[in-house]
Formats: C-alpha cells, sequence, structure tokens
C-alpha cells in the first residue's frame, strides 16, 4: 500500500493556511526527508523558496532527485519527469500536455480530511522542514542541511528541534 503526504508551504501573512501538493508514493518522512533535501541541495541549490515553487508547480507521483527523463519511469501513463525533482502527475489533451491543477489550499487544523499520512511545511527563512501527522499536529522540525546529500548516509532522523511552534 502506498503512503500519500502533503508538501507545502504557509505564507507569513496567513500562517495556518497550507497550499501544497499531493505526493502519491513513497511518502514517510525517510523517505521525502532525504529527497527534499537533495533537491534542496541540487535542484534549488540551497534556495528554500525556489524548492517551494519547484514542488508547488505539480502534483508528484513521487519524489526523486536523481530524475532524469532517460532514466525515471512512472507507473502510471501519462506521466512526465521533472529533472532532478521527481515524477509529476500530468494529463494530456490530444498530445498536449495539460496545465497543472491548482494547488490545494487547506487550514492546517483540518488536515485530518486529506487523504494523507503525512504533511511537511517548508520555511524558508529557516531552510526547515516541518512534519506534520494527519491531523495536523506537529511532529518534528528538521534542518534542511541535516539530510544534505554531501553528508554521510544518515541511518535515524536527526533530532528535531523541539518547542513550541504553531506553524
Amino acid at each position: 500500500m502506498s503512503t500519500h503526504c502533503y508538501i507545502g508551504a504557509t505564507s507569513p501573512g496567513q500562517p495556518r493556511r497550507v497550499r501544497a501538493r499531493a505526493v502519491l508514493y513513497d511518502a514517510h518522512p525517510h523517505v521525502v526527508l532525504p529527497a527534499l533535501a537533495a533537491i534542496w541541495a541540487h535542484h534549488t541549490r540551497h534556495d528554500t523558496a525556489a524548492l517551494i515553487t519547484a514542488i508547488l508547480a505539480h502534483d508528484w507521483e513521487h519524489l526523486d532527485p536523481d530524475a532524469t527523463t532517460a532514466t525515471t519511469s512512472s507507473s502510471l501513463a501519462g506521466q512526465r519527469t521533472v529533472a532532478g525533482v521527481g515524477v509529476a502527475l500530468t494529463s494530456t489533451t490530444r498530445g498536449v500536455v495539460d496545465s497543472p491543477e491548482p494547488v490545494t489550499v487547506f487550514p492546517l487544523c483540518h488536515a485530518r480530511h486529506l487523504d494523507a499520512e503525512w504533511i511537511y511545511l517548508l520555511h524558508p527563512d529557516t531552510d526547515t522542514v516541518t512534519v506534520h501527522s494527519t491531523d495536523g499536529t506537529r511532529i518534528a522540525t528538521y534542518p534542511l542541511h541535516c539530510w544534505s546529500p554531501t553528508r554521510a548516509p544518515v541511518q535515524r532522523l536527526p533530532q528535531p528541534t523541539h518547542g513550541r511552534d504553531d506553524r
């Protein structure tokens, strides 16, 4: 069975309203956190705002920072590889790729109504990602650099930052 998630961000003016995109497969933190860090380090060159833009461009079958059009395949027909990010969910009309669906917007307190086990919120001001459970409860916040592919492989989750965070 696949694990779904949403990845997105809030804005300073509306910190409780999430703008996010769905990821259909491989959404557990042990997969998503290293993938986000690798995309952040290589595709967006440590620019978290650019990472947010890349993620919000499409809904995703799965994230794959090593994706190239030559090496990545999809289990779903008609999907499009976005090099360095993953396999985007796309549709076509008469052979032309359609515009992506609008981003999903929801209040974090209503996250339990989504079909997702995890919600990841990116924070460009601190280069961090906060992991939330299916009901919107904050689990932990991790710096993206802790998952950097230039570091030795991490066998377990790094210690999260603790303390009250109302994001």
